[in-house]
């Protein structure tokens, strides 16, 4: 087969090296890529607003499959696009991508499927959200409507952080128009996990799941990103929660898709809060998650390629998937100022002695290729993931290898894996 995969982050890399161990793979390409995709895949800067020029492309080198990454190309209906001109997609149709671009329409699928999920309220008005926050009782969850790249989530434990955060989303315009509508919804307490299953028109066939670390700095302090580590397993996550997740979750998720008659065929990333009364979903998302992607498919043992094959043919049902049992973690290397401002161009030296050492694969995220020498572009930079019989093991190789990169120019978290075991 011939693949494409569209984007240019850590999870795309990580797409890319699952598609590349797939006896099923002929040729790999990726627009627009990076420096380490560059090493596995021919990548080429193709402007993907322009759909023909991806039509064309695609029909010029036979692809047989296009495995969409970033969450902004399915609500542009990349995916419909493709499909209409006859080229495989591995990713759910604009209509059901929805449920990622726009959190309302979520939680009214959420509410209409009796899914558990926070109590909320949707705002348009500045004036009436703030007349709402005098009086709610705290702490309290604020969201951006629309797509706000993992950063329009703020949580507000006084009155006071409220107002200032309805002011940086109304007036300041901090997440554009995807803050244009807001939802507030009541705190739950519990702990958070990455929940991940492939769906079709007939079934679901179940990944796994992975716990992100959403702050910037260690001891969950700081402002939100899009993920600075992730691990699995965790020993929280118990048998019987897993079993309530699929029965109170996922079937009820699938069986409103198909009432919806949703076109998904892709992954479904289900953000859950675990409580004392069970599994509540935060949000769904229509892709992999960044950095969760990246552990899930270091542990992964059933083709890639084969599960999208099924899913692209509604044959999910009668698969399962089969994973390595080992642990596994991802610690994000990050420009220094991330996810503020940040520099650009800082050269990383040490890469080829870090990628040397067994059971650590490394995924680039902003990275380029600059008179034959890698460059940081982008707030996240390096994904470092390392594989072992635990997690403390697997800490001790991720930490091993950022100790050898040594960047000065970036900052990573050094808490990655201690939180819920």
């Amino acid at each position: 087969m011939n693949i494409l995969v569209l984007g240019s982050g850590a999870r795309e890399h990580s797409i890319c090296w699952a598609v590349k161990r797939s006896k099923k793979c002929k040729s790999l390409y990726c627009i627009p890529g990076n420096a380490g995709i560059s090493e596995i895949a021919i990548c080429k800067k193709i402007d993907l607003e322009k759909k023909n020029n991806l039509n064309k492309f695609c029909k010029d080198k036979n692809i047989d499959l296009v495995i969409i990454g970033p969450e902004k190309y399915l609500e542009n209906g990349l995916s419909d696009y493709l499909r209409s001109n006859d080229i495989n997609v591995f990713g759910p149709s604009k209509k059901a991508s929805r449920l990622e671009s726009s959190k309302s329409f979520a939680k009214r699928f959420l509410k209409k499927n009796y899914i558990n999920t926070a109590k909320y309220k949707e705002f348009k008005s500045y004036a009436i959200a703030m007349k709402y926050v005098s009086s709610a009782k705290y702490p309290i969850v604020i969201k951006a409507d629309g797509l706000a790249s993992g950063k329009g989530v703020i949580i507000c434990n006084k009155k006071k952080q409220a107002e200032e955060t309805l002011d940086l989303i109304f007036k300041q315009k901090k997440f554009g128009s995807a803050g244009n509508k807001i939802i507030i919804e009541e705190y739950l307490n519990g702990f958070e996990v990455s929940y991940f299953a492939f769906f079709d028109k007939n079934g679901y066939a179940k990944l796994g799941y992975a716990l992100d670390h959403k702050r910037a700095y260690d001891n969950d302090i700081g402002p939100n990103t899009g993920g600075m580590g992730a691990f699995c397993p965790s020993k929280l996550l118990t048998r019987k929660i897993e079993k309530e997740i699929e029965e109170k979750i996922l079937i009820p998720t699938f069986k409103g898709l198909k009432k919806e008659k949703f076109i998904y065929r892709g992954i479904l990333f289900f953000g859950l809060m675990i409580t004392d009364s069970g599994p509540f979903v935060i949000e769904y998302n229509v892709r992999f998650g960044d950095p969760e992607c990246q552990v899930l498919l270091r542990n992964l043992q059933t083709d890639f390629l084969k599960i999208i094959e099924l899913n692209l043919k509604d044959k999910l049902r009668n698969l399962r998937i089969r994973n390595d049992k080992k642990s596994v973690i991802c610690v994000v290397l990050a420009s220094k100022g991330y996810p503020g401002n940040f520099k650009k161009d800082k050269v990383l030296n040490n890469l080829s002695k870090a990628k040397c050492i067994k059971d650590v694969e490394i995924f680039h995220a902003g990275t380029l290729l600059r008179n034959n020498k890698i460059v940081s572009s982008g707030g996240r930079v390096l994904s470092i993931t390392a594989k072992a019989d635990s997690i403390s093991l697997a800490r001790k190789l991720a930490y091993k290898v950022l100790s050898i990169i040594a960047w000065k120019e970036g900052f990573y978290r050094k808490d990655i894996g201690q939180k819920n075991l």
